[in-house]
């Protein structure tokens, strides 16, 4: 929660003027990229590091909601909604990804185990050899529920996390009435030079975004997101469950750059929390074989034009985790320090002729995408539909 006290500590850490800040961050919010001031002092825009116009290439939600209305095609997006047909699809494809062990609470193709009731669940957890486990609900997003079962001792089932608890009321707590239900999948493990720089096997995986051109797809950015080990999943949350984020130069696959928290609390640099370990310069192994796989990968979603995908790297290669049609951009703007509509997606977007889209009025812009194939928009078929390749 922001106050006016935060922008005096903003204006003492910068040495700027409270003014001076106070109106750059309201000209930020009321004009293009129309900023909260919360997002504002989250990205740590204060500083005197960047231009005014480096500061506006920062997306806020706003902008955000912007950038999906206009890129994502509707008709594709339940391919990356729903991980189990992304999973079906990566296979068909010869893509690597967890391997699914079983399905609760969601009627699904034979093929795979469905699992209907808690009593059901419980009985099959029983069973030798079930466990370890990774659960994740296959409409899931930023690792909400995303728990390790790892194995149970009488009726106490302990989890990735350090804590126990019963395990019907486990089974009982992931009854929540979803549709597309939950997936109980192989638990991957970090490559062993992941796992010694963050000090647990638990996956730190990468966040890579792509565009799509006429050549081809092409990488813009990628995100090392470091778990240190508290939490089953690498979510960032805001800083919240202290996992870092690393900026990866794509050429190379080193970290260039490590972050830990947001706004005020934001720490440049910072040695790992429990190991120790500086990351800068640490080279992510299989980095050419991760990079031609999300390529490739592209290739079987012709719909997106920029996907974010999150990819783990095992002892064993690069392995596909899940594709967002989108994704959330602020992790590569706090990773990076630098705002997602820099020049380099801007020339995307003006390849796609959907530059212009970015100021206009909410009513042109859903005009526009209206429009019948004869717009001057490349590529629109109705509101908020867009085959993008036909």
């Amino acid at each position: 929660m922001y106050n006016l006290n935060c922008f005096f500590k903003a204006a003492n850490v910068s040495q700027r003027p409270i003014l001076e800040i106070a109106l750059e961050a309201l000209r930020l919010r009321f004009s293009y990229p129309y900023l909260d001031l919360s997002e504002y002092l989250d990205f740590q825009l204060y500083l005197n590091d960047l231009t005014f116009s480096e500061k506006a290439a920062f997306c806020g939600h706003r902008m955000q909601s912007t950038l999906i209305e206009i890129v994502v095609d509707e008709y594709s997006k339940f391919m990356a909604i729903d991980k189990v047909t992304m999973y079906f699809l990566f296979r068909a494809s010869g893509f690597p990804t967890p391997e699914i062990h079983a399905i609760y609470r969601s009627r699904r193709p034979s093929v795979l185990l469905n699992i209907a009731t808690p009593q059901d669940l419980e009985d099959y957890l029983r069973k030798p050899g079930s466990l370890p486990i990774y659960f994740k609900r296959s409409s899931g997003s930023y690792g909400h529920g995303n728990t390790l079962a790892d194995h149970l001792n009488g009726d106490m089932l302990h989890l990735g996390t350090g804590s126990s608890e019963p395990l019907r009321d486990f089974c009982c707590s992931l009854d929540d009435g979803g549709t597309l239900g939950w997936i109980l999948q192989e638990p991957l493990t970090a490559h062993s030079e992941i796992a010694e720089i963050s000090g647990t096997e638990k996956i730190s995986s990468i966040r890579i975004h792509t565009i799509l051109l006429d050549s081809g797809p092409q990488i813009m950015k990628a995100i090392f997101k470091v778990n240190v080990g508290n939490l089953d999943c690498d979510n960032f949350d805001h800083g919240k469950t202290g996992n870092l984020l690393g900026a990866v130069d794509i050429k190379t696959g080193k970290i260039f750059r490590i972050i830990s928290g947001t706004g005020l609390d934001q720490i440049e640099n910072p040695l790992h929390p429990k190991t120790g370990r500086n990351l800068i310069g640490f080279e992510l192994p299989y980095w050419n074989k991760v990079v031609e796989l999300v390529l490739e990968a592209h290739l079987a979603f012709p719909g997106y034009l920029c996907p974010g995908w999150d990819v783990a790297i095992c002892e064993t290669g690069p392995t596909i985790l899940e594709l967002n049609y989108f994704g959330d951009l602020k992790l590569s703007q706090h990773a990076y320090r630098r705002g997602f509509i820099d020049p380099e997606f801007m020339n995307f977007l003006q390849i796609w002729k959907i530059n212009k889209m970015l100021y206009m009025t909410p009513k042109r812009r859903r005009k526009l995408l209206a429009s019948s194939g004869a717009s001057l928009i490349k590529g629109h078929v109705g509101i908020k539909r867009h085959h993008w390749q036909w």
